[in-house]
């Protein structure tokens, strides 16, 4: 089956995890109906853009027809360097995007595919990543607002690539460790980003698909913490650049994925 070809090439490239969504189902999924309402973020860091109108740069599903390669990349505790900024991004991310051009050059050659490279950010031309993670059969958006895996945990990095044909999705997979986890990631964050409702969600004519699963994600408090991680990180006097090590304290404290 095509489907399974895609996924093989994706995982012969280096991919931990890969799997398909289709383009009508994003259009439909809690982010993407969301997104409107929430207003534009840019950055690495996330931050608001008061100036921007919320429906500049709509997202690429709002396309008709085709599908979507997601792929995910482990990022493991013990190797912290695949998630550290050093100025020109991740290491990891520099991975991902090596994978998914390995992938689309064979995918366009083997199978006469046309494909189109996603930018990461929503607001210029991506698609929200773990909706369609999910939606792929990666796993679930857990307690912690972030995608939760089987085997990683939420311990992982994804990218995207657009195929113009529909193919067949893999997903969404029946998977929630959530249910009857005490949720340690909520009590772990620094900057208690998960200890409650937000105000911002109360009158959204949305899903009942909220971040975090309940609305209780503060993007403005995560955003805090990354701020002060950044004010770490930068150019140093002898010309290095000391990276950023961003705050992941919810996704070690989560226990799916961890062995033992």
């Amino acid at each position: 089956m095509l489907e399974r070809q895609i996924i093989d090439r994706a995982i012969d490239n280096g991919a931990h995890l890969a799997g398909l969504a289709t383009m009508a189902d994003l259009r439909s999924s809690p982010s993407h109906r969301i997104f409107p309402e929430m207003g534009s973020h840019t950055g690495i860091d996330g931050r608001v853009d008061a100036a921007t109108p919320r429906d500049r740069n709509p997202p690429v599903c709002l396309e008709s027809g085709g599908s979507v390669l997601v792929i995910a990349l482990a990022h493991p505790e013990d190797q912290p360097e695949l998630d550290w900024w050093d100025g020109r991004g991740t290491a990891g991310n520099r991975q991902l995007i090596e994978i998914l051009e390995r992938t689309r050059q064979q995918l366009e050659s083997d199978f006469d595919l046309r494909t189109r490279r996603l930018h990461y950010y929503v607001e210029k031309g991506g698609v929200f990543l773990k909706d369609a993670a999910v939606l792929a059969g990666l796993g679930c958006v857990g307690k912690n607002n972030l995608l939760v895996t089987p085997d990683y945990g939420p311990r992982v990095r994804l990218r995207a690539l657009f195929l113009e044909q529909e193919v067949r999705p893999t997903g969404p997979l029946a998977f929630d460790p959530c249910a009857t986890c005490p949720a340690p990631c909520r009590t772990v964050c620094p900057e208690h980003a998960l200890s409650g409702n937000q105000a911002v969600f109360a009158d959204m004519d949305c899903p009942a698909d909220l971040p975090a699963r309940d609305g209780a994600y503060s993007r403005a408090s995560c955003t805090n913490r990354m701020l002060q991680n950044d004010a770490e990180g930068g150019p140093a006097d002898n010309g290095d650049v000391i990276p950023v090590k961003y705050c992941r304290q919810c996704e070690f404290a989560c226990p799916v994925g961890k062995i033992g």
